[in-house]
Formats: C-alpha cells, structure tokens, sequence
C-alpha cells in the first residue's frame, strides 16, 4: 500500500476512488498486451556463430548474453548441421563445428553460406558474424581462412574470438592472431578472446566483444541485442532515461488541451506502452518469468495510484474540484515519475539477479513506486 505518511486518510480515500477508474476491463491487461506487442513487433538481432568441433562456442553465447542461453541440449535444429538459442530478444544460430578432412571442410562451408544465402533471400539476413578459433587446439587451418574472408567480402561484420584462453600460453594466442591478421583482411579491433573463467581480465574479452557487436549492428535491432544481454547497465539505464524523455514530451503535449481530471486515465495508454518498452530494454521477464501476470496486475493498478497521488501534490483541490483539468506540464511530469522509477526497478532487478542480492519488484511496486514517482514527478515540475 501507499507510504502511510505521505498521504492524509482523505487523501487516501480520494486515491481510491481515482484508482477504481483503473481496474475496469478496459485498463486491465493493457501493460500485458502493449508488452506482447512490442517483443512482437521488434526486430530480433541475429548472430551466427561459427568455428571447429569443441571451440566453445555455446560457453561464448552465454558469456556475453550474462546468462544461460545456450543450454544444454536447449538448442532447436532450423536446418540439419545450425541450431537455434532463443529468447524473446535475439536469435543465435549455432553451426555444427567442422572437423578436418577436406570433404568435411567443404560441407561445412557449403552448409555455412547455403544458410547465409537463405536468410538473405528471406528478408531476415545475419547481422553479425562470431568466428572462434580453439587457442589450444594450436591452428588456424585452411577452413578458417576461407571461411572469414568470404564473409567478409560479403560485407558481414566478423569478430574473430579466439577461445579457451586459459587453457593456453600468450604466446600461443598472439601466434594464432597474427596468422588471422596477416591472411585475412580482418582487423585487430575484430580480434577478441574470451575464457570459461570469469575471474580472468583479457585486454579485449567478453565486454569488448559485446560492445563490438552492439555498434554494428542495424539501429532497427540494438534494443532487441541490448536487452539480451544483462550486461552495460548504465549505457542501458541511459537510453531509457532517453526515451523517458521522449514520452515525457508526447504527454506534454496530451495536456496542450488540458485532461479534465475525471478523465485522467487517458494518460494510462501512453504510460503502458512506455513501461512495455522499459522491461524490454531490461528483458524484466527473461528474470522472473513467473511474474506476467502479476506484474501486469500490479503495474497497471500502480500507474493509476501514481498519477492519483501525484495530481494531490501536483494540482491542489483535484479531489474536490471536479471541474479541474491537467495541464501539460502536470501530464508530462507525471509521466517522467513514472517512468524514471519503473526504470529504476527494472535496472535493480537485473543488476540483483546477477550479484546474487535480493530485490523484491512486487515490494517495491506495492509500496515504493508512488514515493520515488512522486518525487521525481515534483523534481520535474520544479525543474530539478
């Protein structure tokens, strides 16, 4: 419930009754449906990852993505010899690692660039390309080469990840890179290592890798890749604040003709579909999928007591003066309140999940949210 010293028992009453506008079945599910919609309607990154028999590459996806995509046996076969680990955000493509022999090496490049060819014509091309190479297994082989510079004449980013580092010397590995530098027209910023062993600071590892293929690819599918990966939470929290902004400015302009204040909830659409697209930046069900319907619940009567509670502090009287309406700068201050603490939520649920701490989303929606709301509300409206 709502902070009990932040709010007179009338003002209480007067939340509630403002609050019953929300619960009708017309506002109910509306989170869960503008959030469906969205992760429909979003085009998902897709990267193929490539390289010999054992060179780790499922222990590669779920280093960069932070969590456990590439499950054992979690893998669904699109085409024989490529599998595909998904979530609601990203498409993996998982080739069969070759193995040596000259006839099974040119399956292997047939069944790679068949599959490039398909998905070209299908209108849902590859965006990036991660090539690993076994640093114990000591060779870079003919394979490898032809394989890389093909892609690349094709004009697909490729990132060679040479993997596997600590179970091998610096000198093995600067030998491997520079046999890729010297036959292939990769560069030394597309060179990168990564290791089973978290512990272990490579001068360009994972968060390089990541970040390489955040860069490249296309605008339409950063969003898809950044919400994915549980990683750059500042970058993250960052653009969110962003396109806070942006909804901040749109519900500005909803009170260019001032809202009356019984009618209110015509704020609730734009906040929905502005709090769809913050858990999917920060892929809130990916953590807790169990909290759908729950959290659909609790955001949709949550928005209503946020913007009840912040019009009592925001426009005296609108409890009693029915003729009252919401200006411009009422509706977007309420707007970015909300916005700014659901984000503040959804970065603390992330970052908890992964150092192993306890953040409780339900507990803080229940009885945080339309504190840190209102505040950032009235910050807003005071120009802080």
């Amino acid at each position: 419930m709502t902070d009990n010293n932040l709010f007179s028992d009338d003002e209480k009453a007067k939340i509630s009754s403002f609050e019953a506008q929300y619960s009708g079945s017309e506002v109910a599910g509306k989170f869960w449906d503008d959030f469906k919609a969205y992760v429909t309607g979003l085009p998902k990154a897709s990267v193929l990852i490539l390289g010999g028999s054992g060179a780790g590459k499922s222990t590669l996806v779920n280093l960069v993505f932070n969590s456990e995509i590439a499950k054992a046996g979690s893998g669904r076969p699109v085409t024989k010899g490529i599998e595909l680990y998904k979530n609601d955000l990203v498409n993996i493509y998982d080739s069969e690692g070759y193995e040596f022999g000259e006839e099974k090496q040119q399956h292997f490049e047939n069944l790679i660039f068949g599959f490039m060819d398909e998905h070209e014509v299908s209108g849902d091309p590859i965006d990036v390309i991660w090539y690993c190479i076994s640093i114990p297994g000591a060779r870079v082989v003919d394979t490898d080469i032809n394989v890389i510079n093909r892609l690349n004449s094709m004009g697909k980013p490729v990132a060679v990840v040479f993997t596997q580092a600590d179970q091998a010397s610096e000198e093995q590995s600067q030998s491997l890179q520079n046999e890729v530098l010297s036959r292939t027209s990769v560069r030394s910023d597309a060179i990168f290592e990564s290791t089973s062993d978290r512990s272990i600071e490579l001068p360009r590892g994972i968060k390089e890798l990541y970040e390489w293929t955040r860069d490249r690819l296309p605008e339409s599918r950063k969003v898809s890749f950044m919400g994915a990966a549980r990683r750059d939470m500042a970058k993250k929290s960052a653009e969110v604040d962003s396109m806070i902004t942006k909804y901040t400015a749109t519900a500005f302009g909803l009170g260019a003709v001032p809202i009356p204040v019984p009618s209110a909830a015509a704020l609730v659409p734009l906040q929905m579909k502005m709090l769809s697209e913050i858990a999917v930046r920060w892929n809130v069900l990916s953590i807790q999928q169990s909290m759908g319907t729950i959290l659909t619940e609790m955001v949709t009567t949550t928005v209503g007591r946020t913007i009840a509670a912040t019009l009592l502090k925001l426009f005296p009287g609108v409890g009693s003066v029915l003729g009252g309406a919401i200006n411009g700068g009422v509706a977007a201050a309420v707007t970015y309140g909300t916005g700014k603490a659901f984000n503040y939520a959804c970065r603390k649920m992330q970052e908890s999940d992964l150092d192993g701490t306890k953040f409780d989303m339900n507990e803080f929606l229940k009885n945080d949210f339309v504190k840190m709301a209102m505040e950032m509300a009235m910050n807003y409206k005071s120009g802080k």
